[in-house]
């Protein structure tokens, strides 16, 4: 039986709602409904009775009155099972950065090295999402493009990039050492990054052959790879390809630029000495506490 599906079915007892369920587990509302059913199905029994309004508001049967102390039991089973027989522990992290940025992978390389007990839990989030993961405790440190404004949490600047032209090496335009203008993409494809689309809003009110929206990097990567269109994106984020010579990021001139894309680093240092890490600001490491 799914471990993941009897902490959903945990979570929609608790708030009585497919929708709420979602929202606390960080996932569409869908994938609860989909985990939901296959649990009945292999149970064979119906846990909720379906409210008048939908599938959201829901009730439990008889069945499911039943089932719930037993699921919790084996959530709480084997969480105790985890502490007995392991020393480790866990430290989630939450990013509303691409998790492939050179800013993730080299804070996950920094804890790792820090402490081989330590088990690291990467969530994608929404910025809108990420205080509300902050205060939930369901993440310990928070990446994201949006300042964070709150007198529990630190916010530390990592620094900026711009947004360059990011297309196949083969592309027509990639001999080009600086983009000067718009005009001369009237006949491209145009990827957006549903994530960053507020820094280059501009762009969506020229005339390109089609725009299409992707809110995951690895979509846009492969749509570039088999050259269905081109991208404005910070070339960090595609640092690997880029070094490889398998596309080419050609930046803007002064009179095009857009917005620069800011990056964050957000934690409770009281929640972090708990788990025996601190941060040192000076060179943007995690330490051990001694």
């Amino acid at each position: 039986m799914n471990i993941v599906h009897l902490e959903t079915f945990i979570i929609v007892c608790k708030y009585g709602n497919f929708t709420e369920a979602a929202r606390h587990l960080y996932v569409p509302q869908p994938t609860v409904t989909n985990r939901i059913n296959q649990l009945e199905d292999e149970l064979g029994q119906e846990l909720f009775a379906r409210g008048k309004s939908g599938k959201r508001n829901v009730q439990l049967t008889r069945a499911g009155e039943r089932f719930l102390p037993h699921a919790q039991s084996v959530i709480d089973t084997l969480k105790m099972a985890k502490q007995e027989i392991t020393h480790t522990t866990s430290l989630s992290i939450g990013s509303s950065v691409p998790l492939s940025h050179p800013f993730i992978y080299n804070v996950i390389q920094d804890l790792s090295n820090l402490n081989e007990h330590l088990n690291i839990h990467l969530i994608f989030l929404e910025s809108s999402n990420i205080l509300k993961a902050l205060v939930d405790n369901v993440v310990d440190i928070a990446f994201t493009t949006d300042l964070m404004m709150s007198t529990c949490y630190q916010t530390y600047p990592l620094g900026s990039e711009e947004f360059n032209l990011i297309l196949p090496a083969e592309h027509p335009l990639s001999s080009q050492p600086l983009l000067e203008n718009f005009a001369c993409m009237e006949q491209e494809n145009i990827i957006f990054y549903e994530p960053y689309k507020n820094s280059i809003a501009d762009l969506s009110d020229l005339n390109f052959k089609k725009k299409l929206y992707a809110n995951q990097v690895e979509v846009i990567k492969s749509l570039i790879h088999e050259q269905h269109g081109i991208c404005f994106l910070p070339p960090m984020i595609l640092e690997k390809e880029i070094k490889n010579n398998e596309m080419v990021s050609i930046p803007l001139s002064e009179n095009i630029q857009l917005n620069k894309i800011n990056y964050y680093l957000t934690c409770n240092k009281e929640n972090l000495s708990k788990k025996g890490i601190r941060l040192n600001q000076d060179n943007w490491t995690f330490e051990e506490v001694v």
